[in-house]
């Protein structure tokens, strides 16, 4: 199983380059960068800054929306950073945070993942992008920026029956939060397709308040691991508070 992390969402600014800087000498496999309004910074120049701040580490965008960035605007901002890192770069997307979209004014659509990742699949990888969906109307697009090498890949946030659905219909990979029925869901939506799950599992020796459900020491880390592990998890994504959390871990790590 791949040990990753996710940028702490309350990695203030000026420190961004530091935290991935320690998270590559480190040897996480990759650094996942959440898109949400309660950290203080915005997306794609934590994105950025990150990249520019790694040599090889595997670069996560995401979790991000594409009612909030718009599947064009995302398809030229990750065709951009994937050029900047040689490479690096995966995509994760899924409806959002309803709650957040309410409050500025956005709306969802029943059909919006699906028809995005068909949009920015083709626009990443040189088409000329024209759509009709009940989502997203596109009249013949081009990017400007040069055409990936190799397929991006996309993975889908899958938490209720739907979009574990979507994501084993057309995701290149899962991601999702650690539950109870975790191995069961797997089971159930999978039917033995072989497809990368990664699995956010939050972690902090003294905020307890940073995430619910936060691990607070390595030892209970340790035996998560263990059970996604033999649950057949492909990645563990390491949501922690700041560096003292890692510093903890180094035993878990090595």
């Amino acid at each position: 199983m791949k040990i990753s992390a996710e940028l702490s969402h309350i990695c203030p600014l000026g420190d961004i380059g530091l935290h991935a800087r320690v998270l590559e000498e480190k040897k996480f496999h990759r650094i996942w960068i959440p898109d949400t309004i309660v950290s203080p910074w915005e997306y794609w120049v934590a994105s950025t800054l990150v990249v520019e701040n790694t040599k090889q580490t595997q670069v996560g965008l995401g979790v991000t929306s594409p009612y909030a960035r718009s599947p064009v605007v995302l398809a030229q901002a990750l065709s951009t950073l994937n050029n900047l890192s040689n490479g690096r770069v995966a995509l994760a997307l899924g409806k959002g945070t309803p709650r957040f979209l309410e409050k500025a004014g956005i709306q969802q659509h029943e059909n919006g993942v699906e028809e995005a990742i068909r949009i920015i699949r083709g626009l990443v990888g040189g088409e000329r992008v024209s759509s009709r969906g009940e989502a997203f109307q596109i009249d013949g697009m081009l990017l400007r920026t040069p055409p990936c090498a190799r397929p991006i890949p996309v993975y889908v946030a899958a938490v209720s029956e739907g979009s574990w659905q979507l994501a084993a219909r057309i995701a290149d990979g899962i991601s999702t939060f650690i539950t109870d029925d975790l191995e069961a869901k797997k089971e159930q939506f999978l039917r033995g397709k072989v497809l990368p799950v990664a699995v956010l599992v939050p972690f902090s020796v003294k905020r307890k308040d940073f995430f619910r459900q936060t691990l607070d020491s390595p030892g209970r880390l340790a035996a998560t691991m263990e059970r996604l592990e033999s649950w057949g998890i492909d990645e563990l994504i390491l949501a922690y508070a700041d560096l003292e959390d890692l510093d903890a871990l180094s035993s878990v790590l090595a």
